[in-house]
């Protein structure tokens, strides 16, 4: 589903309009990229939780040039979706 088709079934299901829509992704996405910028967790009961990860320092070998490489530590996102998704995606139909 892409952005345009997402933006449409909301329309639908909710009567805003798409610039209503169009602003309410856009502060959903930020606050979501702000607080686990923040080091913050955000957790949305039925669907998952983002939340920041380490990813540590590691070497890498360029094979083409014959070098090792240091790939510097770094903060990912990470998304754990909730187990009530997760049975719903494996066609658990008691939900």
């Amino acid at each position: 589903m892409t952005n345009k088709e997402f933006t449409k079934q909301l329309i639908a299901k909710t009567g805003l309009s798409s610039i209503e829509i169009a602003e309410l992704q856009s502060a959903c996405t930020s606050m979501i990229v702000e607080q686990v910028a923040d080091g913050n967790t955000v957790m949305f009961t039925g669907l998952g939780t983002f939340e920041p990860k380490e990813k540590p320092e590691r070497k890498m070998y360029n094979p083409t040039t014959k070098e090792f490489k240091v790939i510097p530590a770094r903060q990912t996102l990470g998304f754990r979706a909730s187990s009530t998704y997760k049975d719903k995606l494996n066609g658990d139909t008691t939900l």
